[in-house]
């Protein structure tokens, strides 16, 4: 029996009008002290959600230990969806810390790729305070690879544990030249047209534009001695060719 002519483009409609719906995910990092409860607050809020997963920004741990990691099995064994993690300062240090990383995680290393729906996402590891210039080149291939208009990719998304040297953005414990290596990240960025960066590792909720590219911090860790910050994670909504974060504050109480 013949197939109807309409039927091809009935389903070339459908996924189109898949990939025109919005879609959404969460992010956050620092989990490694979670006294406040902050962490399985937000594990609990996006299970709750439409969000598909959640993006680990990196210092999971308190450090890099079976115990504490452990604890942070016994922590997200409730969740029910994908997390995907950078590497943090406090995840471990060294190939063989980053050798265990990848293998907690089935990684094929501290640096890899993946893709959601009609998202590329790169997680580089700048654990070390610093950006490599064989990271850097790694990160130039992989955007090249899978660039915008190919294979349904229409949003490129960078994930680091610490946030780059830009605007208003002054990270601690980087090495010397990371403002060098960071004007070096802007430049491949903007040549393949990425749309944000996902980072973590000030302990703090803050977002800005870095010359037209959306940059995220987010932490469920917060700075004891400052007042006024807030408890929360970022669900970051992609649609329509446009990718925009929202707010979303939680109540470890509740």
């Amino acid at each position: 029996k013949s197939v109807p002519l309409w039927l091809p483009a009935l389903l070339a409609v459908l996924l189109w009008a898949g990939f025109a719906f919005a879609w959404s995910f969460a992010v956050t990092g620092d989990s490694h002290d979670d006294g406040e409860e902050t962490f399985r607050a937000i594990l609990q809020a996006v299970d709750r959600s439409d969000m598909e997963f959640l993006i680990h920004t990196g210092d999971l741990v308190p450090r890099d230990g079976e115990r504490e990691w452990r604890r942070l099995r016994e922590a997200t064994a409730p969740f029910g969806k994908p997390i995907h993690p950078a590497a943090g300062n406090r995840d471990g240090s060294g190939p063989e810390a980053r050798k265990r990383f990848a293998k907690r995680f089935g990684l094929p290393g501290t640096e890899y790729s993946f893709t959601r729906r009609d998202a590329r996402f790169v997680v580089l590891d700048n654990s070390g305070g610093s950006l490599s210039d064989r990271s850097l080149a790694w990160l130039d291939r992989e955007l090249a690879s899978r660039p915008k208009g190919a294979d349904g990719i229409a949003f490129l998304i960078v994930v680091m544990h610490i946030p780059p040297a830009a605007g208003t953005l002054i990270p601690h414990g980087t090495r010397p030249g990371y403002d060098e290596q960071c004007g070096k990240l802007l430049a491949i960025l903007q040549k393949h047209g990425v749309d944000a960066v996902l980072s973590g590792h000030e302990h703090m909720n803050h977002t800005e534009d870095w010359d037209g590219i959306l940059l995220v911090v987010s932490s469920a860790a917060r700075v004891p001695w400052l007042p006024l910050q807030r408890r929360g994670f970022f669900r970051i909504v992609l649609e329509d060719g446009r990718i925009r974060e929202v707010f979303l504050q939680v109540d470890p109480r509740k």
